[in-house]
């Protein structure tokens, strides 16, 4: 893809920045009737992911910008009266709910508190990712095993520059979340991609192609997309332990990024790489973050996991080197600690709530959209959509979406090309504003 290819299919992935204002009487509600600090019951915490909070205004990328572009002022205001008017932003993977009534507390009570300082992680930090890894994925996990990163993109990073050299090879599985290449690009390292192949509606590795192009002196690293974004695979234990003997036989890191991990589908069974064997732990570095779960990405807080010291003293010193050692973000530490002690009620309730749209996103599809086909999915709060049938090429697919739905996915040819002629659509939000967008797209789609 030519450089202005890009640019404008990184400006698609991002044009639901064209915000809509949503007028409905449960927005009326959300704006009246903010969190109760004190206590929230289960009933009235699932009763919040049905309403339909105004984002604009707030720097959002999904709703005021077109990443550095700022929206028209006649676009972002003024819509009309009715329920949900104007385009719908579907792109940008963050939900459209307020997080979990706890974390809002903590971080008001410490708000209040008016010093906002040089902060460092407390003990109980730590002892909180411990005690959450443990409970939900049976891996012990030593306090000194992790080090704070200012999310998982920049822990990739850090963790390329401090175990390759220049022209050195890294591997990435597309179609995957895109700035995989562009991290193993801008770092001067030489990207191989060994595409997933699509067997019996499912994507899988294509481990032939992984051996060939681990078994290359030069390659490094290997990043691995675990939930896989955008394709929705969970990957098996048997698939992750095959994967792990590849990298074992030929010396290469394993880069996990689970940060889509604690939002799987019941039909389904996270494993994370930390528990798949012992013997892969020497050369697993492991990034994860509450940002997607607790919807908490603007507070820049992660977790990178590395058993191995030779590994994890190689990460520090890029992290010093970036002068990220001597303090953190006083709220995003904050809201990581409250989301693992006091969050997974609400997790749990928000899981509920993903499923069933997902389940009505698949059920809609099938029965008022036969020119669509959703991808069975195990996991993430986003779908991957096969719309080929159409016919359209990159630009119609794009017009059919913007232009006429007026629904704003994610284009799936940004994924690398094996993601053309698909759409990766955001379905956490509130279900009047899914059934909306799915009705706009099937009557978009009919008159093709």
């Amino acid at each position: 893809m030519t450089s202005k290819g890009r640019r404008s299919f990184l400006k698609f992935a991002s044009a639901a920045s064209t915000g809509a204002i949503l007028t409905s009487a449960k927005f009326a509600t959300a704006q009246s009737n903010p969190v109760n600090d004190s206590a929230t019951s289960l009933q009235s915490v699932e009763n919040l992911f049905d309403l339909v909070p105004d984002r604009r205004g707030t720097n959002s990328i999904k709703w005021d910008f077109s990443y550095h572009d700022p929206v028209p002022a006649e676009i972002t205001h003024d819509f009309g009266a009715s329920p949900i008017s104007g385009p719908l932003p579907m792109s940008v993977s963050d939900m459209e709910f307020k997080t979990a009534p706890e974390i809002i507390s903590a971080l008001k009570e410490r708000a209040q508190h008016g010093v906002y300082g040089y902060t460092k992680p407390t003990e109980d930090y730590y002892q909180a990712i411990s005690r959450w890894v443990v409970q939900q994925y049976s891996w012990r996990v030593e306090e000194d095993w992790m080090l704070f990163t200012p999310g998982v993109m920049p822990a990739i990073s850090m963790a390329i520059q401090a175990h390759t050299q220049p022209g050195d090879k890294i591997i990435i599985q597309p179609p995957v979340f895109y700035p995989f290449a562009s991290v193993v690009e801008n770092n001067d390292r030489v990207l191989l991609r060994s595409s997933l192949v699509l067997e019996n509606d499912e994507y899988v590795m294509d481990f032939d192609d992984l051996e060939a192009k681990a078994a290359d002196s030069r390659t490094k690293m290997i990043i691995l997309c675990s939930p896989h974004n955008p394709v929705g695979r969970v990957w098996s234990q048997k698939e992750l332990a095959r994967l792990g003997e590849i990298c074992e036989a030929h010396d290469l890191i394993i880069v996990s990024d689970e940060i889509h991990c604690d939002l799987v589908y019941s039909w389904a069974k996270f494993t994370t790489f930390g528990v798949v064997e012992d013997r892969f732990l020497d050369r697993l570095i492991v990034c994860n973050s509450p940002s997607k779960s607790f919807n908490l990405p603007g507070l820049k807080t992660a977790t990178t996991i590395i058993p191995n010291p030779e590994l994890r003293d190689g990460v520090n010193i890029v992290l010093r080197n970036f002068e990220q050692l001597f303090s953190v973000n006083v709220f995003g530490t904050l809201a990581l600690q409250t989301a693992y002690e006091k969050g997974e009620p609400w997790l749990n309730q928000l899981k509920s709530y993903l499923e069933t749209n997902y389940l009505y996103t698949e059920s809609y599809i099938d029965e008022h959209i036969p020119s669509l086909r959703l991808h069975k999915s195990e996991g993430l709060y986003l779908v991957w959509i096969d719309c080929r049938k159409l016919g359209l090429d990159e630009d119609e697919l794009r017009s059919l979406f913007v232009d006429k739905a007026k629904v704003y996915p994610t284009q799936g040819i940004i994924y690398g090309a094996e993601g053309a002629g698909f759409v990766r659509l955001n379905i956490a939000c509130a279900r009047e504003v899914l059934e909306e967008a799915l009705t706009r797209i099937s009557v978009a789609t009919s008159r093709v």
